[in-house]
């Protein structure tokens, strides 16, 4: 997983040429992170995902992409090197055209390994990339810890807890999501008594019907929106739910394709209001949770 870059990055208007420049840009920007070395080696090893994008595409959209992606270059200044002496040798001033370099190399390579292409990889018409999920169902499922600040009235308290979700949502042609779903959330805390006492460990548990928006913000990093109905209640009487509001925003990113799966993980915070007899009840939820997607 990882979390690069503030802003999205522009790409091809024919949807097969963006889907393939999407799935290269993502493969690019995730071996950046730990560092890109000489240009030949860090391409050979992107070789296999490459492979299974470009084998997908047809080559008269391949050879598009690879005009679209050169004129791009030289809208933005380039070539890189030029740029990055113009812009006084600092390999962040050249980010954007560094990116866009890299993965017009991936692609020239594999199209020379082109004829490699196994015999079951033959291209579709539409492509919707192998590692970006555009104009697709998905469900994602994900889990994870949260420690809770809570206040009612004039108490305030921490807790902690655990919750798991399940979504099912429609990714758009940007990249953006929106689903619906449900999220379980098990809680433990040790509330004070009238005095200011701990009592004995008190066991809840929260169920919200949430609305989530997804936006993604670069290649491998999104945001999340969330709304929805909570209903609450505790051991002492199960069967006697709270209910309530929940809002929450996340900022996360997703691993490459592992078979069927998108595996990623994101930070969270969330504000959920219980409506109960007397002080309602305000929690801050703070956690961070893991998962993965399953594009159908």
């Amino acid at each position: 997983m990882v979390l690069v870059g503030a802003c999205r990055t522009p790409s091809p208007q024919e949807p097969n040429e963006r889907a393939l420049f999407r799935d290269l840009e993502r493969l690019v920007t995730i071996a950046e992170t730990p560092g890109w070395g000489v240009d030949r080696v860090e391409i050979e090893k992107l070789m296999n995902p490459a492979l299974d994008s470009v084998c997908r595409v047809d080559a008269l959209e391949r050879r598009a992409l690879a005009g679209w992606i050169e004129a791009e270059i030289t809208r933005k200044g380039g070539p890189v090197e030029v740029a990055y002496l113009r812009r006084g040798k600092k390999l962040k001033a050249v980010d954007d055209l560094l990116v866009l370099t890299r993965v017009k190399l991936v692609l020239a390579r594999a199209e020379e390994m082109s004829l490699d292409c196994p015999f079951w990889l033959e291209p579709e018409n539409p492509f919707r990339g192998r590692q970006v999920s555009e104009r697709a169902w998905v469900i994602s499922i994900g889990g994870g810890g949260k420690a809770h600040a809570i206040s009612q009235g004039d108490r305030q308290d921490l807790g902690f807890g655990g919750a798991a979700r399940l979504l099912f949502g429609r990714m758009f042609t940007d990249g953006d999501g929106m689903f619906v779903g449900a999220e379980l959330n098990a809680s433990g805390s040790f509330p004070r008594d009238e005095t200011g006492e701990r009592t004995t460990l008190q066991v809840g548990a929260d169920l919200v019907i949430p609305v989530v928006y997804r936006y993604v913000v670069t290649a491998n990093t999104h945001l999340e929106l969330s709304g929805g109905w909570l209903g609450r209640s505790t051991e002492v009487d199960w069967t006697d739910v709270d209910q309530g509001v929940h809002f929450g925003f996340a900022i996360g990113g997703r691993a490459l394709r592992t078979r069927f799966l998108f595996p990623g993980a994101a930070l969270g915070i969330s504000w959920e209001r219980t409506f109960v007899e007397g002080d309602d009840r305000t929690v801050i939820k703070l956690g961070v949770r893991g998962g993965f997607d399953i594009e159908l």
